[in-house]
C-alpha cells in the first residue's frame, strides 16, 4: 500500500515537473509575440480593446474556478499534437519573420496544454474565457485589405446615400467623398472594422452574462455587427454635415475625434435595449 502512494506521489510530482517544464519553455519561445502583440495593441487604436481580453479571460477562468476543481482529469492525446503543431506554427513564422502565425499559435498551445494536461472538460468548462482570446490576436495585413476596403467602399456609398436623402449635394468616387466647401475621404480607419471588433468583443462579454436562452444569446451576438456598421455609417455622415455646416477643421479635429466614442456607446446602449426585447421575448414563449 505504502509502495503503491509513493508511486502515485512520484509519478503526480513527475507530471507537475513536466508541466512547469512545458510553461517554462513556452514563456521562454512566446516572450517576442507577446512584446509584438503588445507594440500592435499600442499602434493600433481598433486593438485598444485587446488590452482588457487577458483580465476578461482571467476573470472567468476564476468565476469558472470551483467547476475546475471538481473536474476529474484525464489527459487527451490530441492535446499533444495540437501543442506540437502550434509548435511548428511560431518556428515558421520566426523563420519567415512573420508575426501573424506565431500570434495564433499561442492560443492553439493554450487551448493543446488544456486538452493535454488536464482534459477535454476543462477546455468545455473555460469555452468563453478561451475563445474569448481570439481578441488578443491582430488582423492579418492580407485579410485586413480584403475586408477593409469594400467596407470603407460600403461606407462612404451608404453615406452618400444618405447624405442625399437629408437634400445635400455630394460627389463620391471610390471611397473620396465631397460636400459642398468639404472634400474628405473614408479611410481604411474609418473603414467600420475598429468600431465592429470592439462591439463584437463587448457584445460576446454581454450575451454571455445575460440570462438569455442560447439562440438569443447567439441572435444578440450576430446583430452586433450591423450595428458596428450602421453606427460607422452615421459617423460618416455626421462627419461630411459638420464639414458642409464648419469646414474642414471642425469636422476633423472636433466630430472626428469624439464621433466615434460617442456612436460606440450608442451603440452598447441599443444592444442592451435589444436585450432586453429579447429577455421579454423569452419570458412570454416560456409563459406560453
Amino acid at each position: 500500500m505504502n509502495t503503491n502512494a509513493e508511486e502515485l506521489k512520484s509519478s503526480s510530482a513527475q507530471e507537475r515537473g513536466w508541466l512547469i517544464a512545458v510553461l517554462v519553455c513556452a514563456l521562454v519561445l512566446y516572450v517576442p509575440t507577446m512584446v509584438y502583440l503588445v507594440g500592435r495593441w499600442r499602434a493600433d487604436a481598433q486593438y485598444s480593446l485587446a488590452f482588457l481580453v487577458p483580465f476578461v479571460s482571467g476573470y472567468f477562468i476564476w468565476k469558472k474556478w470551483p467547476e475546475v476543481k471538481t473536474l476529474r482529469r484525464s489527459p487527451c492525446v490530441w492535446g499533444l499534437v495540437l501543442i506540437l503543431f502550434a509548435l511548428a506554427i511560431h518556428v515558421a513564422g520566426v523563420l519567415l519573420d512573420i508575426s501573424g502565425p506565431s500570434s495564433v499559435s499561442l492560443l492553439l498551445f493554450i487551448l493543446g496544454a488544456c486538452l493535454y494536461f488536464h482534459s477535454a472538460a476543462l477546455v468545455k468548462t473555460l469555452a468563453f474565457p478561451l475563445a474569448y482570446m481570439v481578441f488578443m490576436i491582430p488582423i492579418p495585413g492580407g485579410v485586413l485589405d480584403l475586408v477593409g476596403f469594400p467596407l470603407q467602399l460600403w461606407a462612404s456609398g451608404a453615406a452618400a446615400a444618405l447624405l442625399r436623402l437629408l437634400g445635400l449635394e455630394v460627389y463620391r468616387s471610390g471611397v473620396n467623398m465631397s460636400v459642398p466647401g468639404f472634400d474628405f475621404q473614408v479611410a481604411q480607419a474609418c473603414s467600420g472594422l475598429s468600431s465592429l471588433v470592439a462591439l463584437v468583443g463587448v457584445t460576446a462579454v454581454f450575451a454571455y452574462l445575460t440570462s438569455l436562452p442560447a439562440v438569443f444569446k447567439w441572435f444578440l451576438f450576430v446583430l452586433a455587427l450591423p450595428i458596428a456598421l450602421a453606427a460607422n455609417v452615421v459617423r460618416v455622415t455626421i462627419i461630411a454635415l459638420a464639414g458642409y455646416q464648419w469646414g474642414h477643421d471642425v469636422a476633423m479635429h472636433i466630430f472626428h475625434n469624439w464621433s466615434s466614442p460617442i456612436l460606440f456607446v450608442t451603440a452598447v446602449v441599443l444592444m442592451f435595449l435589444i436585450s432586453l426585447g429579447f429577455e421579454w421575448i423569452s419570458k412570454r414563449l416560456t409563459t406560453s
